[in-house]
C-alpha cells in the first residue's frame, strides 16, 4: 500500500480498499482472480478484452418477460449519441437546458399519444420501479391498504413491490388466474374487490404474455379501487389504450421501444396517469410556458423529490432519471410511427401463433400450456427431463427459461411450463431451428 492510498483510507476511517464494497452481497461480487496488482492501463485493457471475449456472440434470443430482443433502428442510437444529449448529468436549469427539456416535453406528449393519458412523467428508472410508485401513488391519494396482485406475478416485481411497500405496510392478496386459458378469473377478483381495496395491479399482455380477452370487464371491476395498468408498449400498436379503458395509472417498461438490450441497461420506466393525481404522482413534469419576452420556454413545471421541496411534501425520493432513454423512446416512436408500431405488434402475434404451429406436432411438447392468444412471451409445456437452458445454449440458442423460476406462481400439469419470447427480429427459419432442436432433445 503506497502512502496516498493509505491517507485516502485513513480519511475514511477504513482499514482496507475491499471495505469500501463491504455493502455488496457476497453473493453478488464478481471474482475477478488472477490480475496482478499494478499493472498498466493497456495491460488492464488486453485482459478486460480477453474476459470480456468470453461473453455469447451470435446467439438467436428466444429470451424475454420484460427485457425484449426488439430491433433498434440505427438513428436512435445517432441520435441520443450527440453531444447535445450525450451529457455527464441530467439538466435541470431551464436557461442552460431548453433543448433537452423541449425534447422531454416532446417525451411526455409522445406517451401521452401512445397511451391516451393525461400526463407523463419524465421519467422512471424501469417498468418494475415504476410499478412500486404507482402503488404507493395509489396509497396516497386513497390511504387504503389493500393491494391486490396476479398470483403469477414475475417475481422480481413483487421483489420490488414488497421494498417499495416500506413505510406505508400494505397488505398484499393475490387473485386467482384461469388454469386452462392462462387468464385473470374475473369471479375470483370480482370476490376480492371491496371499500377496503386500494389498488388493482393488472397485466395485459399478463406475466403469461396472454392477451385479457376481456379487459374491458376486467377493469369495470374496479369500484373504487384504482387501476394500475402495467402494459408493453409495443403492443398497444394492436391493443386498446390504457386511456381508452379507463385506467388511473399506466405504467411500463420502456426498453422495448428503442433501447438495446445493453446486458440488462439501463433501461426507462413509463408512468403516465390521470390529470386528477398529478399533486400525487413521483418524478417530474416538463412543461411549455412563455418567457418576459413572450418567446416559448421549457421549465420544470413540477418537482416532486426531497431535494426540491419539504422532505414531508416529498413523494418520492427518486434521485434521478432515465432522461437520455427517454429521448431514445421518442426517438424510436417518431421513426416507426404508429402504423410502424401496428405492424410490429402485428408481427409477434404472427411470431408467436406460428411457434405454437410448428410445436403442436411434437412429442412430449405442449405448445398450448393455456389456451389464450399470446402476444411474445409464449409458455411451451415440456416433458424433458433434461436441462433445457443449458441443452439448447450448446447450438447458440438463448431461451426456455421455467417459468417457475421467473413467476411467482404456475399451475401444475402434465408438462412443465418453459418461456420462449418471440420479437418482430425472430424470422421463421430461427423458430424452425428452435423447433427442430426441441424435438430432437433427450
Amino acid at each position: 500500500m503506497d502512502n496516498s492510498e493509505k491517507q485516502i483510507l485513513d480519511c475514511l476511517k477504513i482499514d482496507s480498499a475491499e471495505k469500501l464494497f463491504s455493502d455488496i452481497p457476497q453473493d453478488l461480487r464478481i471474482s475477478l482472480k488472477g490480475i496482478k496488482n499494478g499493472i498498466s492501463e493497456m495491460e488492464l485493457l488486453s485482459e478486460a478484452s480477453l474476459r470480456a471475449s468470453k461473453n455469447s456472440r451470435g446467439m438467436i434470443s428466444f429470451l424475454g418477460n420484460g427485457i425484449y430482443d426488439r430491433f433498434v433502428p440505427a438513428s436512435v442510437d445517432y441520435v441520443i449519441g450527440r453531444s447535445e444529449f450525450l451529457t455527464a448529468y441530467t439538466p435541470y436549469q431551464p436557461e442552460m437546458s431548453q433543448g433537452m427539456l423541449q425534447s422531454l416535453f416532446e417525451y411526455q406528449s409522445l406517451i401521452c399519444d401512445l397511451t391516451e393519458m393525461d400526463i407523463t412523467n419524465s421519467s422512471m428508472y424501469d417498468g418494475s420501479t415504476a410499478l412500486g410508485e404507482a402503488m404507493r401513488m395509489a396509497y396516497r391519494i386513497n390511504g387504503k391498504k389493500k393491494v391486490l396482485v396476479p398470483e403469477n406475478i414475475l417475481l422480481n416485481h413483487l421483489s420490488v413491490l414488497r421494498n417499495y411497500a416500506s413505510g406505508i405496510y400494505p397488505e398484499f392478496e393475490f387473485y386467482k388466474m384461469d388454469n386452462e386459458t392462462g387468464e385473470i378469473s374475473i369471479e375470483d377478483l370480482e370476490s376480492r374487490i371491496d371499500d377496503d381495496c386500494c389498488c388493482v395491479i393488472i397485466y395485459n399482455p399478463n406475466c403469461y404474455g396472454i392477451v385479457e380477452s376481456k379487459i374491458n370487464e376486467i377493469v369495470s371491476l374496479k369500484k373504487s379501487a384504482l387501476l394500475l395498468y402495467y402494459y408493453d408498449p409495443v403492443s398497444l400498436g394492436l391493443l386498446k389504450s390504457p386511456g381508452e379503458l379507463g385506467v388511473d395509472i399506466a405504467i411500463a417498461e420502456g426498453q422495448g421501444i428503442g433501447i438495446n438490450q445493453n446486458f440488462g441497461g439501463p433501461t426507462l420506466g413509463l408512468f403516465s396517469f390521470m390529470k386528477e393525481y398529478a399533486r400525487k404522482s413521483p418524478g417530474r413534469i416538463i412543461g411549455r410556458t412563455t418567457d418576459k419576452s413572450g418567446k416559448t420556454a421549457y421549465v420544470m413545471t413540477l418537482q416532486t423529490r426531497e431535494q426540491h421541496i419539504r422532505r414531508d411534501k416529498a413523494t418520492s425520493n427518486i434521485c434521478t432519471n432515465q432522461a437520455l432513454m427517454s429521448i431514445a423512446s421518442s426517438v424510436y416512436l417518431s421513426i416507426v410511427g404508429s402504423k410502424g408500431l401496428k405492424r410490429i405488434a402485428s408481427n409477434n402475434f404472427a411470431n408467436a401463433k406460428y411457434l405454437q404451429k410448428k410445436l403442436s406436432n411434437a412429442e412430449g411438447i405442449d405448445p398450448c400450456f393455456f389456451k389464450g392468444t399470446y402476444f411474445s412471451d409464449v409458455v411451451v409445456g415440456l416433458k424433458k427431463e433434461v436441462d433445457v437452458e443449458e441443452e439448447l445454449l450448446i447450438k447458440n440458442i438463448l431461451g426456455g427459461k421455467k417459468a417457475s423460476s421467473v413467476l411467482n406462481a404456475i399451475p401444475e400439469k402434465d408438462t412443465v411450463p418453459h418461456f420462449f419470447t418471440v420479437t418482430e427480429k425472430r424470422t421463421h427459419d430461427e423458430i424452425d431451428f428452435l423447433s427442430g432442436t426441441l424435438e430432437v432433445m433427450k
